[in-house]
Order: C-alpha cells, then structure tokens, then sequence
C-alpha cells in the first residue's frame, strides 16, 4: 500500500538507501541560497576537506575566465601572442591556439588517458617549475595532434596551459590567480589546490562540500561571473562552428556516456535506464534545451547547475581509486544522479510556488523500511531562515 512522503524526505531517503555509495554528502539551491543540506553518511560530510580529481576543471577555468572579465585577455587571445616563445609560424598549427580552444579542450594537444605525462605535472613540478616553464615544456613535449578547434581530447594539458597563459596575462601567479577570482570571491574558506606555485589545475583541487556549493550558488547567480562571459562557457563547443570530432581513447569514452564538452565542463545528455544501467548516449535537442551542465569527478564527485531551472546540485564523495580508468565511482554517481533529480527538481520548484509548503508530498510504495531513518539525517534551509543568516550577516559588517 502507497504511503506519503515530502518531496524532500524523499531525497534523504534517496541518499540514505542508495546502495552502491556508502559515503556521501548532498546539496541543493538556487541562485537565491541552499534550501537543502543531508550531511552525510559513511565517513563523508559536508566540511570534510577532500581531493576532488576532475571536479577541479571548472572552478579552475572559472578562474581562468576571470581574467577575461577584468580584461587581461580574451577568449580569443592567441598564446603566441602571451608567450614569446610560442611559435608564431602559420605553417606550424600550434599557431592558431587561442584559449577558447584551450579551455574547450580543443587547442589539439592529445593524450590517450585523462592525465598529462610531461615532468612538470608530476611529483615535484608543481614545487620546483614555474607554471610558465610547465606550459612551455608541454609545448615542446607533450603530443600536439589536431588542428585548433576541430578536436575534442580530454586531457589535463589544456587547462595547465590556459592557467599559465591567463596568470601571465594577468600580471599575477596562478595560485593568486585561483585566489582573487574563485577562493575568495565565492568565499571558499577551505578550498585550496595542491601543492604549491604550478597546481595541478586540472585535478589538484581540495574543498569541502560546503565550499563547493558556494562556488555553484555563485557561479549560477553570475556573482562570481558575469552572464556574458558564463554564457561563454556554457557553449557546446561539440557542435558547429566548433569542434566536430572526438578524440579516441578515454575522449570518446567519456562523451559517449555523459554529453557534449563546454569549457571545462559536460553540457550533460545521460542516457540511464529505469533499472540505473549507464547507457551510451547521443546528443540531442532537448539536452541543449534542459542546459545543465557539469563536472564529474574521477572519485565520483557530481556537480551540476540547471539553467533552465535556475537551480543547482551536488553529490559529494572522494572515493580513491587505483587506476585513472576506473570510473567506478563515477558510475555510482551518475546513477544516483538519474534517480534523485527529479526528486530534488519536484522539491525546489514546489518551494517557489507562492503560499505553498516547500515540502510537497509524493507518494511511494516502499517508505516503510526509509522512514525511521529519514528524520535528522537533513535538514530544509526555508526562505525565511536564509532571510534571516543575511540580516544577522548584514548587521555584522
């Protein structure tokens, strides 16, 4: 027999019962604030500092974009024309890199795997080299395979790259950098990137769960990015006049699963079936329409902001893994996705509607077993209370 629950127990007990990730954590917004919190499970909660792997690309580029707001560049910007020793000659195509390319991951540097395989994104290179030497030495070493603009190659060159290259434009290092236009702009009291003057920008960043929301909340309300330049990397740069081919290995791998490319982040189109098998997918007209957008994480951190809904989300987990293709965490993720969205859209959207309970109630067969254990595991940040944090904030400066 059916029993009623509110939309959002239903999104505890989503996250309670998922079996396939025991440690988690989870939130929910809009770009007025975060209306939903669970805390945790396992060993996860929302204030524990973790490495998040490939979850790091969009914040970092976020930062990087920052710099084309203040005006050091622009995304057109050809790298020869920041770096005197970047070639300048027509007939050599790393010529025509721009950091629209670099940031799209289609400037045409290629690796087979997610990674990069020069020195300086190893070991002690982010200690010992400069991010300028790094993006030289992955110009001179690193495998350049496509012409600028016509390939997608996911691989962590790119963005290591764009990091320098907007740094240099900007007068500042990268680390001052991630500071000035994500850290402290979103108020992300602890997130840092490992480890010392030439990051790993790419998978190197450490957060909390906490601080991620602040960046998504900010991202989504064009605080921490003006729409013009949001707009801009929101893009599918898998379309034409873009990019029109993939990369093989873990390129076409990942985009067979999870969408189209933007900078630094999946314009998403899942294909997930009713019994959570990830299937592969083709891009289509109404994942452009839904504009929902993402960056999962190789430890299976998942998230995303909703355009059309004005809303965002995030799984939150750092499970480590042995090998750069085992996308296990991934996968659990992805599933858990596909089931708790619409869940987490029916909640928000009711909340707006005027003069109604932001907890609307659903009706499901198997509450029975959840319920008990619902209560106390989340918790409904209401208009009302987030009205209140900002007055006593107000108040204290």
């Amino acid at each position: 027999m059916a029993r009623t629950i509110s939309a959002w127990d239903a999104v505890a007990a989503a996250l309670i019962s998922f079996p396939n990730i025991s440690n988690l954590a989870f939130s929910a917004g809009d770009a007025h604030g975060r209306h939903f919190t669970f805390p945790g499970k396992g060993t996860m909660s929302m204030s524990k500092p973790v490495l998040l792997a490939s979850a790091s690309k969009f914040p970092a580029a976020v930062a990087i974009a920052g710099a084309v707001a203040e005006g050091a560049l622009t995304f057109d910007t050809l790298a020869y024309t920041v770096f005197g020793w970047w070639t300048n000659d027509l007939h050599d195509p790393r010529s025509r890199v721009t950091l629209r390319h670099l940031l799209s991951f289609t400037s045409g540097f290629y690796s087979p795997d997610a990674g990069g395989a020069v020195p300086c994104m190893k070991g002690l290179g982010a200690l010992t080299v400069s991010p300028e030497a790094c993006a030289k030495e992955i110009y001179e070493q690193a495998p350049f395979a496509f012409e600028p603009g016509t390939t997608f190659a996911y691989n962590s060159y790119h963005l290591q790259v764009a990091g320098a290259m907007a740094a240099k434009a900007a007068n500042t290092t990268v680390q001052g950098l991630l500071r000035r236009n994500l850290i402290d702009k979103a108020g992300m009291v602890r997130t840092r990137w490992l480890a010392g003057q030439n990051p790993l920008l790419a998978a190197a960043m450490v957060t909390t769960g906490d601080d991620y929301d602040r960046f998504l909340r900010s991202y989504l309300s064009y605080e921490l990015l003006p729409q013009r330049f949001a707009d801009e990397m929101e893009r599918d740069y898998l379309s034409r006049p873009f990019a029109s081919s993939v990369a093989n290995g873990s390129s076409s791998s990942l985009i067979g699963v999870l969408g189209h490319y933007s900078m630094a982040n999946y314009f998403e189109c899942l294909n997930v079936s009713d019994h959570g098998a990830v299937l592969p997918t083709h891009f289509t007209s109404a994942c452009l329409e839904a504009g929902i957008h993402m960056d999962a994480g190789l430890f299976g951190w998942y998230p995303l902001i909703d355009r059309a809904n004005g809303t965002y989300m995030q799984i939150a987990q750092s499970t480590l893994v042995s090998s750069i293709n085992d996308f296990t965490p991934t996968t659990a993720a992805l599933k858990l996705r596909a089931m708790i969205k619409p869940l987490v859209d029916c909640a928000l959207q009711n909340g707006r509607k005027e003069n109604e309970d932001s907890t609307k109630i659903l009706e499901f067969t198997r509450v029975d077993e959840l319920e008990p254990y619902v209560r106390g595991h989340w918790r409904v940040v209401a208009q009302s209370e987030r009205a209140g944090e900002r007055e006593a904030e107000g108040k204290g400066d």
